[in-house]
């Protein structure tokens, strides 16, 4: 009768629930995020599957017609997919291409779809984020085929590893497309959404989708403003203690070469004053005529936003893109001594806007987030009406404007660390 001891049998249980959450914490706690992603997709993965486990049934929805040209358009982007896949280990600037050519498929997807507001707005994040990876692809670390020690035992790792990595792939990308095909054949409950009877006559406002995102569901857009606000300043804090490796802040071999008197920017533009009188000439001249052509794109698009597609979150990326072109071409010193871009400035005003605008109804006895319309009479301009979301919109637009450049300045001044870590003047 001492085997069945109840003492004895919650020891034993403790002892091995102590177990077993130490080495759970020893397979997930590590330097990596490998494991730690792994986890949460597998577990997001269980919970799909449970949910599903009775089926999803067929729709009854009429299908439409299979284009031809919408599945080659779909398999060039699956083939672009899994080409950076495939590649984003052994060659990143091809990674980087083939991921721009699946994000562009993406685009396409929604003008074929009839959603022209996220079509403009995938196609500026789409540039952004490619020039931003493109600036960030100069400061990691170069492969090295000869590191390690590959045997059977290695390449066996290697390969189990791999085919865990492509099934649970296959399983996350299989389930959402099922879960996309199971929503897209049914009907909705409603003809008629709320959004669409409501945006004009609630939201003062023809977008939809920019009504929703700015009225109706402007909480939301809210918190995800300040998300956006403390990646951009997480980002900029660890750039700014980051060092690029050794090997990447050396000078490259043919700048090594080059005599020490030789005053050429044929090499190395960094010896030219301005970048507009070498061998970068004409990218440079068109990158600054390009500057106020982003800033009236901009404008108009942030200005037709509440009733086209647009708004203030497209108008930040676009006038984004004007500025990172000029530090790709022009350089971090020509720009900064020329332009006084304040990134953390514009992230303060913008939450400003946020903030004011939605608490702003307070003032008048409404609850947050209220919304109204302004209509004025301008003596030159006419009848103006103007809502209360298009301040909501600055907001977004200056946070957007805001963090995209305080990640680029971060990236940028890595330039600058390792000139004068190289030596140069």
């Amino acid at each position: 009768m001492e085997r069945f001891d109840g003492a004895r049998l919650f020891t034993s249980l403790l002892a091995w629930l102590t177990a077993l959450s130490r080495w759970g914490r020893r397979w997930l706690l590590t330097a990596g995020l490998q494991r730690q992603l792994l986890a949460m997709v597998l577990v997001t993965l269980l919970v799909g599957v449970v949910t599903l486990w009775g089926g999803i049934g067929k729709g009854d929805r009429p299908l439409v017609p299979l284009s031809p040209v919408f599945v080659a358009l779909w398999v060039a982007g699956g083939l672009a997919a899994m080409g950076a896949a495939w590649q984003a280990k052994f060659h990143r600037l091809a990674a980087l291409m083939l991921s721009g050519t699946a994000g562009a498929v993406c685009c396409v997807t929604f003008i074929w779809f009839s959603a022209p507001d996220l079509a403009l707005t995938q196609l500026t994040v789409e540039v952004v984020t490619t020039l931003l990876i493109l600036l960030g692809l100069r400061w990691l670390p170069p492969r090295e085929p000869a590191r390690g020690v590959y045997d059977a035992h290695t390449r066996r790792l290697a390969r189990g590893r791999r085919a865990r990595d492509f099934i649970v792939a296959v399983s996350a990308g299989g389930g959402m497309a099922l879960l996309s095909y199971a929503v897209m054949t049914r009907e909705l409950p409603e003809r008629t959404s709320f959004f669409l009877e409501n945006s004009l006559s609630g939201g003062g406002g023809r977008n939809v989708v920019n009504v929703m995102l700015v009225d109706f569901r402007g909480f939301d857009t809210f918190g995800e403003g300040v998300v956006l606000c403390l990646v951009a300043l997480t980002v900029y804090a660890l750039l700014r203690r980051f060092r690029p490796a050794s090997e990447v802040m050396a000078l490259p071999p043919q700048q090594q070469a080059l005599p020490e008197d030789l005053q050429t920017d044929l090499v190395n533009p960094r010896l030219a004053r301005d970048t507009a009188v070498g061998y970068l000439m004409v990218p440079a001249v068109l990158v600054r005529l390009f500057l106020p052509v982003s800033g009236v794109v901009a404008a108009f698009f942030f200005l037709r936003g509440h009733n086209a597609p647009g708004g203030g979150f497209v108008a930040g990326l676009v006038m984004s893109v004007g500025f990172l072109l000029q530090y790709l071409v022009s350089g971090t010193e020509w720009v900064e001594q020329r332009l006084h871009l304040a990134p953390r400035t514009q992230l303060g005003v913008g939450l400003l806007f946020v903030l004011g605008t939605a608490a702003g109804a307070f003032v008048v006895g409404y609850p947050l987030l209220t919304s109204h319309t302004f209509h004025l009479s301008v003596p030159v301009l006419g009848e103006l009406h103007i809502a209360s979301a298009l301040f909501f919109d600055v907001g977004v637009f200056c946070l957007v404007l805001g963090s995209t450049l305080l990640i680029l300045v971060a990236l940028a001044h890595q330039s600058i660390r390792a000139h004068r870590a190289s030596g140069g003047d």
